[in-house]
Protein backbone atom coordinates (compact mmCIF):
# COMPACT_ATOMS: atom_id res chain seq x y z
CA UNK A 1 0.00 0.00 0.00
CA UNK A 2 1.70 3.19 -0.90
CA UNK A 3 0.33 5.99 1.79
CA UNK A 4 1.66 9.46 0.59
CA UNK A 5 1.63 12.09 3.61
CA UNK A 6 1.35 16.03 2.93
CA UNK A 7 -0.10 18.89 3.34
CA UNK A 8 -2.04 21.54 1.69
CA UNK A 9 -0.28 24.00 3.94
CA UNK A 10 2.98 25.38 3.19
CA UNK A 11 6.11 25.31 5.33
CA UNK A 12 6.50 22.86 8.82
CA UNK A 13 3.38 22.16 10.21
CA UNK A 14 4.20 18.39 11.09
CA UNK A 15 4.05 16.27 7.94
CA UNK A 16 7.36 14.34 8.60
CA UNK A 17 6.76 14.38 12.09
CA UNK A 18 3.51 12.45 11.63
CA UNK A 19 5.07 10.21 9.18
CA UNK A 20 7.72 9.46 11.60
CA UNK A 21 5.61 8.59 14.68
CA UNK A 22 3.13 6.49 12.71
CA UNK A 23 5.29 4.34 10.89
CA UNK A 24 6.72 3.07 14.43
CA UNK A 25 3.63 2.60 15.18
CA UNK A 26 2.57 0.54 12.41
CA UNK A 27 5.82 -1.50 13.20
CA UNK A 28 4.50 -2.26 16.94
CA UNK A 29 1.19 -2.61 15.21
CA UNK A 30 1.61 -5.27 12.40
CA UNK A 31 4.76 -7.92 11.45
CA UNK A 32 5.05 -6.36 8.06
CA UNK A 33 7.79 -4.31 6.35
CA UNK A 34 7.47 -0.35 5.73
CA UNK A 35 9.75 1.46 3.70
CA UNK A 36 9.96 5.36 4.60
CA UNK A 37 10.93 7.60 1.42
CA UNK A 38 11.01 10.99 0.99
CA UNK A 39 10.58 13.14 -2.43
CA UNK A 40 12.39 16.58 -1.41
CA UNK A 41 15.17 17.94 0.54
CA UNK A 42 14.67 19.58 3.81
CA UNK A 43 16.32 21.31 6.74
CA UNK A 44 14.69 18.66 9.02
CA UNK A 45 14.42 15.82 6.71
CA UNK A 46 13.30 11.85 8.66
CA UNK A 47 16.96 11.10 9.04
CA UNK A 48 17.98 13.78 11.58
CA UNK A 49 14.86 12.40 13.52
CA UNK A 50 15.67 9.09 13.48
CA UNK A 51 19.20 9.27 14.20
CA UNK A 52 21.03 10.98 16.98
CA UNK A 53 24.12 11.83 14.90
CA UNK A 54 25.60 10.94 11.39
CA UNK A 55 27.92 8.67 12.94
CA UNK A 56 25.72 6.87 14.46
CA UNK A 57 23.66 5.56 11.58
CA UNK A 58 23.62 1.32 11.40
CA UNK A 59 25.75 0.01 8.77
CA UNK A 60 24.58 -0.78 5.21
CA UNK A 61 24.13 -3.60 3.95
CA UNK A 62 28.03 -5.14 2.80
CA UNK A 63 26.75 -5.20 -0.88
CA UNK A 64 26.15 -1.66 -1.13
CA UNK A 65 29.50 -0.33 -1.90
CA UNK A 66 28.64 2.25 -4.26
CA UNK A 67 29.71 5.69 -4.38
CA UNK A 68 26.02 6.62 -4.75
CA UNK A 69 23.46 6.35 -1.59
CA UNK A 70 19.75 6.14 -0.52
CA UNK A 71 17.59 7.31 -3.42
CA UNK A 72 20.28 8.43 -6.05
CA UNK A 73 21.60 4.58 -5.27
CA UNK A 74 18.20 2.98 -6.61
CA UNK A 75 17.92 5.79 -9.30
CA UNK A 76 21.74 5.06 -10.56
CA UNK A 77 20.65 1.36 -10.76
CA UNK A 78 17.62 1.41 -12.25
CA UNK A 79 19.73 3.61 -15.16
CA UNK A 80 21.47 0.56 -15.65
CA UNK A 81 18.27 -1.38 -15.56
CA UNK A 82 18.87 -3.10 -12.27
CA UNK A 83 15.00 -3.08 -11.64
CA UNK A 84 13.33 -5.30 -14.22
CA UNK A 85 9.98 -5.94 -15.65
CA UNK A 86 8.91 -9.04 -17.38
CA UNK A 87 11.53 -10.86 -19.66
CA UNK A 88 14.43 -8.67 -18.89
CA UNK A 89 12.33 -5.57 -19.57
CA UNK A 90 13.01 -2.39 -18.05
CA UNK A 91 10.61 -1.60 -15.74
CA UNK A 92 7.30 -0.54 -17.90
CA UNK A 93 6.04 3.75 -17.73
CA UNK A 94 2.37 2.38 -18.30
CA UNK A 95 1.13 0.92 -15.10
CA UNK A 96 -1.52 -1.11 -16.96
CA UNK A 97 0.52 -2.93 -19.07
CA UNK A 98 2.67 -3.40 -16.19
CA UNK A 99 -0.22 -5.00 -13.95
CA UNK A 100 -0.99 -6.98 -17.32
CA UNK A 101 2.52 -8.85 -16.66
CA UNK A 102 1.94 -9.59 -13.36
CA UNK A 103 -0.99 -11.37 -14.28
CA UNK A 104 1.00 -14.11 -16.43
CA UNK A 105 2.85 -14.89 -12.89
CA UNK A 106 1.75 -18.23 -13.35
CA UNK A 107 3.53 -18.92 -16.93
CA UNK A 108 6.30 -16.95 -15.77
CA UNK A 109 7.13 -17.99 -12.78
CA UNK A 110 10.84 -17.60 -12.72
CA UNK A 111 10.93 -14.66 -13.88
CA UNK A 112 8.36 -13.08 -11.36
CA UNK A 113 10.47 -14.76 -8.90
CA UNK A 114 13.86 -12.59 -10.22
CA UNK A 115 12.08 -9.48 -10.11
CA UNK A 116 10.83 -9.66 -6.59
CA UNK A 117 14.70 -10.85 -5.43
CA UNK A 118 15.87 -7.87 -7.37
CA UNK A 119 13.57 -4.94 -6.10
CA UNK A 120 14.06 -6.58 -2.92
CA UNK A 121 17.62 -6.70 -3.21
CA UNK A 122 17.64 -3.31 -4.30
CA UNK A 123 15.83 -1.63 -1.38
CA UNK A 124 17.94 -3.28 0.98
CA UNK A 125 21.23 -2.15 -0.93
CA UNK A 126 19.13 1.54 -0.33
CA UNK A 127 17.93 1.53 2.85
CA UNK A 128 18.72 1.71 6.73
CA UNK A 129 16.45 -0.83 8.60
CA UNK A 130 15.16 1.21 12.01
CA UNK A 131 13.21 -1.49 13.60
CA UNK A 132 14.41 -5.46 12.42
CA UNK A 133 12.59 -6.69 9.65
CA UNK A 134 9.94 -4.59 9.44
CA UNK A 135 11.03 -0.72 9.03
CA UNK A 136 13.19 0.88 6.20
CA UNK A 137 14.33 4.37 5.72
CA UNK A 138 15.56 5.12 2.19
CA UNK A 139 17.98 8.55 2.28
CA UNK A 140 17.95 11.03 -0.67
CA UNK A 141 21.23 10.31 -0.42
CA UNK A 142 24.00 12.50 -1.77
CA UNK A 143 22.41 14.97 -3.83
CA UNK A 144 23.08 18.13 -2.91
CA UNK A 145 21.43 19.76 -6.43
CA UNK A 146 17.86 19.82 -5.77
CA UNK A 147 17.05 20.71 -9.23
CA UNK A 148 18.53 17.58 -10.82
CA UNK A 149 17.13 15.54 -7.83
CA UNK A 150 13.63 16.78 -8.55
CA UNK A 151 14.52 16.16 -12.07
CA UNK A 152 15.40 12.55 -11.86
CA UNK A 153 13.12 11.24 -9.57
CA UNK A 154 10.34 12.49 -11.45
CA UNK A 155 11.41 9.87 -14.11
CA UNK A 156 11.84 7.36 -12.09
CA UNK A 157 9.24 7.26 -9.39
CA UNK A 158 6.93 5.31 -10.78
CA UNK A 159 9.12 2.44 -10.47
CA UNK A 160 11.03 3.13 -7.38
CA UNK A 161 7.18 2.70 -5.97
CA UNK A 162 6.79 -0.09 -7.49
CA UNK A 163 10.07 -1.59 -6.16
CA UNK A 164 9.23 -0.85 -2.49
CA UNK A 165 5.61 -2.57 -3.04
CA UNK A 166 7.33 -5.98 -3.82
CA UNK A 167 9.32 -5.75 -1.29
CA UNK A 168 7.41 -3.97 1.40
CA UNK A 169 3.59 -4.20 2.81
CA UNK A 170 3.23 -0.40 3.26
CA UNK A 171 5.56 2.68 1.72
CA UNK A 172 5.15 6.05 3.05
CA UNK A 173 6.26 8.65 1.24
CA UNK A 174 7.35 12.22 2.75
CA UNK A 175 5.37 13.98 -0.01
CA UNK A 176 6.34 17.95 -0.67
CA UNK A 177 3.36 20.83 -1.36
CA UNK A 178 6.36 23.25 -3.05
CA UNK A 179 5.83 21.98 -6.46
CA UNK A 180 8.05 19.46 -7.01
CA UNK A 181 7.91 17.30 -10.10
CA UNK A 182 6.94 14.32 -8.47
CA UNK A 183 4.69 14.95 -6.01
CA UNK A 184 1.91 15.28 -8.24
CA UNK A 185 2.31 11.65 -9.56
CA UNK A 186 3.03 10.43 -5.95
CA UNK A 187 -0.47 11.78 -4.74
CA UNK A 188 -1.86 10.29 -8.07
CA UNK A 189 -0.38 6.64 -7.10
CA UNK A 190 -1.05 7.19 -3.40
CA UNK A 191 -3.94 3.94 -2.11
CA UNK A 192 -4.02 6.39 0.94
CA UNK A 193 -2.94 10.12 1.27
CA UNK A 194 -2.51 11.50 4.82
CA UNK A 195 -3.19 15.09 5.19
CA UNK A 196 -1.97 16.90 7.92
CA UNK A 197 -3.81 19.99 8.99
CA UNK A 198 -4.06 22.78 11.70
CA UNK A 199 -7.56 23.66 13.42
CA UNK A 200 -7.64 26.85 11.51
CA UNK A 201 -10.94 27.42 9.51
CA UNK A 202 -8.95 29.19 6.84
CA UNK A 203 -6.72 26.08 6.37
CA UNK A 204 -9.59 23.56 6.93
CA UNK A 205 -11.43 25.88 4.21
CA UNK A 206 -8.99 25.67 1.70
CA UNK A 207 -8.19 22.20 1.72
CA UNK A 208 -11.72 20.83 1.32
CA UNK A 209 -12.59 23.58 -1.64
CA UNK A 210 -9.08 22.73 -3.82
CA UNK A 211 -8.50 19.37 -3.29
CA UNK A 212 -11.83 17.96 -3.59
CA UNK A 213 -10.14 14.96 -5.61
CA UNK A 214 -8.13 13.83 -2.96
CA UNK A 215 -11.27 13.02 -0.70
CA UNK A 216 -12.54 9.82 -1.23
CA UNK A 217 -8.69 8.28 -0.63
CA UNK A 218 -7.50 10.62 2.42
CA UNK A 219 -7.55 10.56 6.28
CA UNK A 220 -6.92 14.08 8.13
CA UNK A 221 -4.46 14.19 10.92
CA UNK A 222 -5.62 17.79 12.60
CA UNK A 223 -2.87 19.05 14.78
CA UNK A 224 -3.12 20.48 18.10
CA UNK A 225 -5.94 22.55 19.54
CA UNK A 226 -7.31 23.03 22.96
CA UNK A 227 -10.61 22.21 21.53
CA UNK A 228 -9.86 19.83 19.21
CA UNK A 229 -12.26 17.11 19.70
CA UNK A 230 -15.57 19.52 19.69
CA UNK A 231 -14.04 20.75 16.10
CA UNK A 232 -14.07 17.30 14.25
CA UNK A 233 -17.71 16.78 14.67
CA UNK A 234 -18.45 20.10 13.23
CA UNK A 235 -16.20 19.36 10.41
CA UNK A 236 -17.05 16.60 9.44
CA UNK A 237 -21.05 17.81 9.06
CA UNK A 238 -19.92 20.99 7.11
CA UNK A 239 -17.58 19.03 4.78
CA UNK A 240 -19.61 16.06 4.87
CA UNK A 241 -16.66 13.92 5.47
CA UNK A 242 -16.50 11.03 7.92
CA UNK A 243 -15.25 12.05 11.23
CA UNK A 244 -13.42 8.18 11.38
CA UNK A 245 -11.25 9.67 9.20
CA UNK A 246 -10.56 13.03 11.47
CA UNK A 247 -8.14 12.31 13.56
CA UNK A 248 -6.48 14.69 16.32
CA UNK A 249 -2.50 14.52 16.97
CA UNK A 250 -2.04 17.04 19.85
CA UNK A 251 1.27 18.53 20.70
CA UNK A 252 3.61 16.58 22.80
CA UNK A 253 6.41 18.38 24.63
CA UNK A 254 8.66 15.23 24.97
CA UNK A 255 7.98 14.41 21.30
CA UNK A 256 9.03 17.50 20.11
CA UNK A 257 12.15 17.42 22.07
CA UNK A 258 12.84 13.75 20.73
CA UNK A 259 12.65 15.32 17.49
CA UNK A 260 14.93 17.99 18.12
CA UNK A 261 17.43 15.10 19.46
CA UNK A 262 16.85 12.06 17.04
CA UNK A 263 15.41 10.07 19.35
CA UNK A 264 11.96 9.39 18.44
CA UNK A 265 12.54 5.44 17.81
CA UNK A 266 13.28 5.61 21.74
CA UNK A 267 10.46 7.80 22.85
CA UNK A 268 8.17 5.38 20.83
CA UNK A 269 9.51 2.27 22.43
CA UNK A 270 9.28 4.04 26.45
CA UNK A 271 6.04 4.97 25.79
CA UNK A 272 4.11 3.13 23.35
CA UNK A 273 2.42 1.20 25.96
CA UNK A 274 1.60 4.17 28.66
CA UNK A 275 -1.00 4.47 30.98
CA UNK A 276 -3.78 6.84 30.18
CA UNK A 277 -2.49 8.58 33.29
CA UNK A 278 0.35 9.15 31.42
CA UNK A 279 1.05 12.96 29.77
CA UNK A 280 1.91 11.37 26.57
CA UNK A 281 -1.09 9.08 26.33
CA UNK A 282 -2.77 11.25 24.29
CA UNK A 283 -0.34 12.01 21.83
CA UNK A 284 -0.08 8.03 21.76
CA UNK A 285 -3.55 7.38 21.32
CA UNK A 286 -3.86 9.83 18.50
CA UNK A 287 -0.70 8.12 16.77
CA UNK A 288 -2.03 4.71 17.13
CA UNK A 289 -5.76 5.97 16.23
CA UNK A 290 -3.68 6.83 12.46
CA UNK A 291 -2.18 3.68 12.60
CA UNK A 292 -5.98 2.45 12.46
CA UNK A 293 -7.55 4.03 9.93
CA UNK A 294 -4.80 3.30 7.65
CA UNK A 295 -5.10 -0.37 8.78
CA UNK A 296 -8.78 -0.02 7.72
CA UNK A 297 -8.29 2.24 4.52
CA UNK A 298 -6.13 -1.16 3.22
CA UNK A 299 -8.87 -3.46 4.55
CA UNK A 300 -11.57 -1.71 2.75
CA UNK A 301 -9.06 -1.72 0.10
CA UNK A 302 -8.61 -4.93 -0.24
CA UNK A 303 -12.06 -5.68 0.19
CA UNK A 304 -12.65 -3.53 -3.07
CA UNK A 305 -10.62 -6.06 -5.15
CA UNK A 306 -11.70 -9.00 -3.67
CA UNK A 307 -15.48 -7.86 -5.56
CA UNK A 308 -13.76 -6.93 -8.42
CA UNK A 309 -12.02 -10.45 -8.61
CA UNK A 310 -15.13 -12.30 -7.40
Amino acid sequence: MKVAFWSSVRGSIGVTSNLACVSIAMAFEQSCKTVLLENHCQKNPLENMLFQRREKRPDRNALNVSRYTGLEHIMNQLSKGGARGSRGCNVIQDKKAYEEIWMLKDSHYKDTKLIYMENEKLIKEASFEILLNSLYYVPIGNQVNQFIFDYTLNDNIIKILWASENFASYTFIDTSNENNLSSKIILAEADLVVVTLVQDQEVIEHFFDNYSSLLSKCIILLYESKSIASGIPAISRKYSFHKSKIIPIPYNIEYSQAIRQGTIVEFMTRNYRCERGSPNYPFIAGVRHAVFAIQSEQNRKEGRMECVKG
